[in-house]
């Protein structure tokens, strides 16, 4: 079967997973997008009517509280049980009665309530006292039907009468009663009349922009929106979106009435053209692609031939960079990727070979440590029968070291390193007829922490051997600590320290591959610490080298520690 070539891969996969994933995606995107936008405006409106809905609500608490403040007000009482059966202000007495009730009326209606809402007070005799007398006219014509509907019986309560229109009030108002004084056994005093315009509703109703609102009472009556909108229809379109909402207060009811197409409209039409401009510009691209797409496939394929001959073993092989374009910038950084590869393989073997010296001198250092050690245990053991304590003691040291060696390829803890130092130092202060002190100081968390087995005897080594020989008091300290991330040992003598210069050397001999010094440094103890060290914990473990507050040197190595 004949190969598709990376040109005609090109072009097909533009006609299969560019052109197809436009439409899919514009039709799904469409479709999403008027959800949404049919969501939105649902939850939009819910908000509104919410909003409207605690509008009327706080109206409702506001003629709620004046009703319980003229109620429970016991002077306004006392005045009204005096004005109860007055049908006439006849006498001066009844004048001063009236204007004591009428300013304690205003001063309570004036504060809490708007513009809409009117409020009456109606004694037993039907005298109407109002803070506005210019409605006193309008009131007077319809009061005998207000207070047909009135209960007597039920002081305690809002009583709905519900909406009244005449001649006088072509919008209509909704009216509220309240009986004062009175109940089953007494006389009520008077009755309050609250009115609320309908206007006051068509306000609310009208910040709604899309759709159709209607309110409704609780008998069903609606007291302002669309008339075309009903409380309860026999039957609702699917294209149709309707929202109620319940005053609980009220027992009144806010629907809300929409069409999709009122909101989808746009969308669709802006769908449509958008899809065909989408197709007349992909084909356009399309042609003008068929050109590009040529050019494109000759440093592509020059590229797949090199990364061929380079798996094959030819290192050397580069991609010849030719412009500026992103495929020539595409070319740079493979064949920077293809420096760094050849620099980490030849970095592996090297790492390779210098293990596998170390571990060559670990073979080296064993050979016989079996018949040595059952040797020198039975030399202590004589020097144990002849009550030499002090030589069976160095026998035993030396016999921990000789187990350390036989294990060196085995990790060890800190905590046992401190103790294969005890051993060593033993066998030192013999040797060199010597009173060391080896303090060695470990935090309680680092007890465990686990490092190369006897990486630290080379360090204390060097400082017997080069600085404490001669010394009256030698002291060599340890210490192990912790500290964001990184594992720092301190190893510190007293000795005779070294020049500033001959330390700068040796800190570069000793941490620095790259340099000339680092390939003449013939010293194989403190190499071989900071070689263990980087190949047990990576390239950042580190050891420098400087003089301490007592003349003498420390040895500072930082292990990195990955974050738990």
């Amino acid at each position: 079967m004949h190969k598709l070539t990376y040109y005609r891969r090109i072009q097909l996969s533009f006609l299969l997973f560019i052109i197809l994933p436009i439409l899919a995606i514009s039709v799904f995107s469409y479709t999403l997008l008027k959800q949404n936008m049919i969501e939105k405006f649902q939850l939009s409106n819910s908000n509104m009517l919410n909003v409207i809905v605690g509008e009327i609500e706080r109206t409702i608490d506001d003629v709620t509280f004046a009703s319980h403040y003229i109620v429970n007000d016991t002077g306004l009482r006392a005045s009204l049980d005096n004005f109860a059966d007055t049908g006439r202000i006849n006498t001066y007495t009844d004048y001063t009665r009236f204007t004591k009730i009428k300013d304690s009326f205003s001063l309570i209606t004036s504060k809490p309530l708007n513009n809409s809402i009117r409020m009456y007070l109606v004694n037993r005799a039907g005298f109407v006292i109002s803070p506005d007398s210019e409605n006193l006219t309008a009131m007077s014509g319809r009061l005998d039907q207000l207070m047909a509907g009135v209960d007597p019986t039920r002081p305690a309560v809002l009583q709905w009468l519900g909406l009244l229109k005449d001649e006088t009030d072509d919008e209509g108002t909704y009216y509220i009663a309240r009986v004062i004084g009175g109940g089953t056994k007494q006389p009520y005093t008077s009755v309050l009349l609250i009115g609320i315009k309908t206007s006051y509703f068509e306000q609310l109703l009208g910040r709604v922009e899309f759709g159709s609102p209607a309110l409704f009472d609780s008998g069903g009556t609606r007291l302002a929106g669309d008339p075309d909108v009903a409380q309860h229809p026999e039957n609702t379109p699917d294209s149709k979106r309707r929202l109620e909402a319940v005053l609980d207060k009220t027992d009144w009811t806010l629907v809300y009435e929409t069409s999709e197409e009122s909101l989808t409209g746009q969308i669709s039409r802006a769908f449509y053209t958008g899809m065909g401009l989408v197709l007349i510009f992909t084909l356009l691209f399309s042609v003008i692609s068929l050109f590009f797409a040529k050019r494109l496939h000759s440093p592509i394929r020059k590229l797949q031939r090199v990364a061929r001959q380079f798996t094959m073993g030819n290192r050397d092989m580069r991609l010849d960079i030719v412009g500026k374009d992103d495929i020539a910038e595409l070319g740079a950084s493979f064949n920077l990727m293809l420096d760094e590869i050849e620099v980490l393989i030849a970095n592996i073997e090297q790492e390779q070979e210098q293990k596998r010296v170390i571990e060559l001198e670990a073979l080296f250092m064993q050979i016989r440590p079996h018949f040595l050690i059952n040797t020198l245990n039975s030399i202590k053991c004589s020097l144990i029968l002849n009550s030499d304590q002090m030589h069976s003691g160095v026998i035993d040291s030396l016999m921990g070291l000789l187990r350390a060696y036989l294990k060196v390829s085995e990790p060890s803890t800190l905590e046992e390193e401190g103790r294969l130092l005890g051993y060593y130092a033993d066998i030192m202060n013999v040797r060199n007829e010597m009173e060391l002190q080896l303090e060695f100081t470990l935090a309680p968390e680092l007890e465990k922490f686990v490092v190369p087995k006897l990486v630290l005897q080379p360090l204390v080594e060097n400082a017997i051997i080069h600085g404490l020989v001669d010394r009256e008091d030698p002291r060599i300290a340890l210490t192990a600590s912790q500290e964001q991330g990184t594992v720092t040992i301190v190893i510190e003598d007293n000795g005779w320290g070294m020049e500033k210069e001959e330390l700068l050397a040796l800190n570069r001999q000793l941490n620095d591959p790259e340099s000339e010094e680092y390939a003449t440094y013939q010293r194989v103890g403190l190499r071989n610490v900071i070689q263990r060290l980087r190949l047990t914990f990576g390239p950042d473990a580190a050891m420098k080298l400087c003089v301490n507050d007592q003349g003498g040197i420390s040895a500072v190595l930082s292990i990195p520690v990955p974050d738990r």
